[in-house]
């Protein structure tokens, strides 16, 4: 699990806020453009007319499409008091954003600002503090909501926390699009490798034979002789399987791939590693927080060249084993005063010692609790590295020493961005692909929008990403890490310098609400942010691929977002981030040799800067 994010969130109400009496929008005075608000909390109608706002967006041609009806069905319902003006902005939204955000009058009032932007533009003052409009709203109820999609949006600028005691919400969430695999089901079948859907819990009534799983068809049906494990990939017989609603453990992973791979490769009279492979992500997130490692820890401190605490680069220096607490243990344990219970991680800062030391020794209490049998141990942050090193890097290159790679993913370099990876899947080169939400409406159009359909390119669907698991010899899950995985998330914001933020928040409300968050789901590119939208067919859609759409509303719940969000800036990551894709992923320096290089060394320095008093 993402540490640096707060699983559930509290409002903090800002001073400088004023609340009306009965909306509680925001109703300072000065804002003579602005509308204002009756007893009913509605807006009134100005003397001059409905006020003008300006909204700013960005998305493909269906995205844009949703938004224009959105706004006018919005326009409609508020024709009397509220008009906005909508800007799709093509090509590089973000510095257009940031440049609409320094003007000094604002030429915009609501606008999305991405989860990698929103710290920053709330440390510059750009953005208004939504506290106190969210605490009065009827249609954002955060505890309708996923924490993973509206606390991203939390942040004290001074500390640089989510639990300062000056944070505040910059924005609420547009929508969320959690990642998981998409896969070419056809080519699976190709491989000699059958589909079935069966959850964790129906796992006992479906091997009993009670109950069908998620496709209508029983174990006796699809002829499964064994019992059917936890497992995302296992083999039965001869006759290899894949549960598309069970995370793999990154061994079954690395198996099915190359299954998969080879067998296409055959069928095309491809002899060399090239043209197909099984797997691909570019993301290491899944890996290092299944087993509760992370790239920085945050170092709580009293020392005065700090506000409060400082970031302690982890990505491959945390060589210390992670703990969880065993899943039969039935009362909390409590380490550093900190209360665990059965399936949770130890957090890094009480895992350690000390973490103030440079050397980091395992905290006694750790050590106790797992020589009493209360916890298991997890691979270390940089054990989940090396396992992300191999996935690109060929079978004959040392990623570290003693381990070489597995070469099912293709080479970063190779794949190019976004529309690349989709392309390449959707073109059926990949068996899996790791990619979010917002690709659902591109995939319907380029492969098929209905299972079982004669013009589909091929089938497809969706599972969970892998995570850490070990088994015993009958293939019972012995030890385990947790699903772990990011999702991307655009805000809704207002404009710090706007002058009508009370016409901005009732536009922010609409699209963040049940309208506006139903209208992004039918068109397939979002999950709603409230969880009762999500869990109906507005969402699930279960005539449309991917059939398999409840993987996406789990993820939801535990996905985080990546580390380009933990910083108001990228600036401590650009260095090492492209040594690791561009040179650790594709083999030409080892593990060892990236630690070495400078720019990766420096990058301690550049995370204390950020708190420095």
């Amino acid at each position: 699990m993402n540490k640096k994010f707060l699983k559930f969130g509290t409002i903090a109400l800002s001073a400088c806020l004023c609340i009306s009496a009965v909306s509680g929008l925001a109703a300072c005075g000065g804002n003579t453009n602005d509308v204002e608000i009756g007893d009913d909390g509605k807006p009134r109608p100005g003397a001059d007319g409905p006020t003008e706002i300006s909204f700013w967006g960005y998305g493909d041609q269906n995205e844009k499409e949703v938004f224009t009806d959105l706004v006018n069905q919005f326009n409609e319902l508020y024709k009397d008091t509220i008009k906005v003006k909508y800007e799709h902005k093509p090509g590089d939204y973000n510095t257009a954003a940031l440049n609409g955000l320094r003007a000094s009058r604002a030429n915009v009032d609501v606008l999305y600002v991405d989860d990698e932007h929103v710290k920053r533009y709330a440390k510059a003052g750009y953005l208004e503090p939504l506290d106190s409009y969210i605490q009065n709203s009827e249609e954002i109820q955060i505890d309708n909501m996923w924490a993973s999609s509206i606390n991203r949006y939390k942040y004290d600028v001074d500390t640089t926390t989510q639990d300062g005691p000056n944070a505040h919400y910059w924005g609420i969430p547009k929508d969320i699009g959690p990642v998981v695999i998409f896969y070419n089901e056809s080519m699976f079948n190709r491989a000699g490798v059958k589909v079935i859907s069966v959850a964790k819990e129906d796992l006992a009534a479906f091997n009993a034979g009670t109950k069908a799983d998620a496709r209508g068809t029983t174990k006796s049906e699809y002829g499964i002789t064994g019992e059917v494990k936890e497992k995302g990939y296992f083999v039965d017989g001869t006759q290899k399987w894949f549960n598309n609603q069970i995370p793999m453990s990154w061994d079954e992973c690395v198996a099915l791939s190359t299954v998969v791979q080879t067998s296409e490769r055959t069928l095309n009279g491809i002899t060399t590693e090239s043209e197909y492979f099984g797997y691909y992500t570019e993301w290491w997130f899944n890996y290092g927080w299944s087993v509760g490692g992370d790239c920085v820890e945050y170092v709580a401190t009293d020392d005065p060249a700090y506000k409060g605490g400082y970031w302690e680069f982890t990505l491959l220096e945390d060589d210390t084993p992670n703990y969880i607490v065993k899943d039969d243990v039935t009362e909390p344990v409590t380490v550093k005063g900190h209360s665990y219970s059965a399936g949770q991680i130890i957090e890094w800062a009480d895992k350690i010692q000390d973490p103030k030391t440079d050397v980091k020794a395992i905290n006694s209490e750790v050590t106790q609790l797992y020589a009493a049998g209360k916890l298991n141990e997890l691979p270390s942050q940089r054990d989940a590295m090396i396992e992300f090193g191999r996935l690109c890097t060929k079978k004959d290159v040392e990623v570290v020493s003693g381990k070489n790679g597995y070469r099912i993913c293709p080479y970063p370099a190779d794949m190019g961005g976004n529309d690349a990876k989709a392309t390449t899947f959707a073109e059926g080169k990949l068996g899996m692909l790791v990619d979010g939400r917002w690709n659902v409406t591109n995939f319907r159009k380029l492969i098929g929008e209905k299972p079982g359909q004669t013009g589909n390119k091929f089938e497809w669907d969706v599972a969970p990403l892998p995570m850490y698991k070990e088994y015993d010899a009958s293939g019972n899950v012995t030890v385990h890490g947790v699903e772990a995985g990011h999702s991307g998330s655009v805000a809704l914001c207002v404009n710090a310098k706007s002058k009508k933020k009370n016409a901005a928040w009732f536009f922010a409300e609409f699209i963040g609400g049940k309208t506006g968050q139903e209208a992004q789901a039918k068109s397939g590119f979002a999950i709603p942010s409230q969880k009762n939208l999500a869990n109906s067919e507005v969402f699930l859609q279960s005539d449309k691929n991917p059939r398999n759409s409840i993987v996406f509303v789990r993820a939801a719940e535990y996905e985080t977002p990546g580390d380009w969000w933990y910083l108001e800036d990228n600036l401590w990551i650009a260095d090492w981030a492209d040594l690791l894709n561009s040179q650790f992923r594709e083999g030409k320096i080892t593990l060892e040799q990236l630690q070495a290089n400078s720019k990766y060394k420096d990058t301690p320095n550049r995370l204390k800067d950020y708190t420095e008093a």
